[in-house]
């Protein structure tokens, strides 16, 4: 497991990306809390609702094919990461 990760700018955002070994999937919910100078993500639930807005989301401020599964969003977003490290 990676013990460092680099956090880069998405539009207003700052995004961190997690190693896969977290489990952590595509559209999972999680409810993120700072405490001093600690950042703690806990599991929280998504309905399928808001998993549709997400993707409808992303796919339009990410310019992706509207027709991507979120895996294959997964691995377009994981090529396009690729591409911008040294």
């Amino acid at each position: 497991m990676k013990d460092e990760v680099t956090a880069f700018q998405l539009g207003s955002s700052t995004v961190v990306t997690l190693p896969k070994e977290f489990g952590i999937k595509p559209g999972q919910r999680l409810k993120i809390k700072k405490d001093k100078k600690q950042i703690i993500l806990k599991e929280g639930k998504m309905t399928e609702h808001e998993i549709r807005k997400l993707l409808d989301s992303l796919r339009v401020d990410l310019h992706l094919k509207p027709d991507l599964t979120p895996e294959e969003i997964n691995e377009e977003l994981d090529r396009r990461y690729e591409e911008m490290l040294p």
